[in-house]
């Protein structure tokens, strides 16, 4: 994809991975940059620090009328939507448990799952019109490889995995496309970055290799403007690891089920 003049929005995009693709695809010539977040200040300030026009705005992507509205702001300011970056997410604690109260379960799955609805519903029928368009889909390894995250975070990952896959095999042929960010441990808010902090990834131990927001901004860049694969995988082995799951899934669960607690009496 040519991102010159085109038209971008990014929920989540005050900090972490959405705040590093805001810069990206600002660098990329485009016509507009919408930075939304739950956080407005963080929206406002990272749109203001953008060498590219742009507007910070307000948005929690759990309410699908929020999202209605996002989507018309930023049809107001740039014209279509050529790229919708659905990027916010949130985490239940890790590891978690089956007793979590109904609410936090239903949280989790409006803003993990849900939100991609909801944005999709809104934007997809104008791309298909206009002959196309791009959604990027921050989901996480744990849709293809589960590890050692929480329960609701699991699955509504493999649920927005799953949505992803039903959109780009029915929209496809109208020149949709669809790619789903998968990484595995990047140094965001879920381990306690803040916007303006520029120290290094913490050493996470047996989580593996942790990446800055900002390179895998760059991968995904690299991505979207080279073979638009569907899985964008910043970690190689997420890749390797969900191969092996496919081929071997009874040995995988058991290999993967050892290691969980050895990483949890660590």
């Amino acid at each position: 994809m040519d991102l010159r003049g085109k038209s971008v929005v990014i929920t989540g995009g005050g900090n972490g991975i959405g705040l590093a693709l805001a810069r990206r695809f600002a660098a990329a010539d485009v016509r507009g940059v919408v930075v939304a977040d739950l956080n407005g200040g963080w929206a406002s300030k990272a749109a203001a620090a953008l060498e590219a026009p742009a507007l910070g705005v307000a948005c929690d992507v759990a309410d699908p009328d929020a999202i209605g509205r996002l989507a018309d702001q930023a049809e107001e300011t740039f014209g279509p939507i050529d790229v919708f970056v659905s990027n916010a997410g949130y985490s239940d604690p890790v590891p978690g448990d089956l007793d979590q109260p109904v609410d936090r379960w239903r949280d989790i799955v409006d803003v993990n799952l849900l939100a991609h609805v909801w944005a999709a519903r809104r934007v997809v029928p104008s791309m298909v019109e206009r002959g196309g368009g791009y959604l990027l889909q921050t989901i996480s390894s744990a849709a293809l490889i589960t590890g050692p995250s929480g329960p609701g975070y699991t699955a509504s990952k493999h649920g927005a995995l799953g949505f992803a896959e039903w959109v780009s095999l029915n929209y496809r042929h109208q020149g949709i496309r669809v790619s789903c960010l998968c990484p595995n441990a990047v140094y965001t808010g879920m381990f306690g970055r803040q916007p303006g902090d520029d120290s290094e990834p913490p050493d996470v131990g047996s989580l593996g290799e942790i990446l800055t927001p900002e390179s895998v901004a760059e991968t995904v860049y690299t991505a979207m403007t080279g073979d638009e694969p569907f899985l964008i995988l910043p970690h190689p082995r997420v890749g390797d690891s969900f191969l092996r799951k496919a081929t071997d899934y009874d040995g995988w669960l058991e290999r993967t089920s050892g290691r969980l607690q050895r990483m949890r009496g660590d």
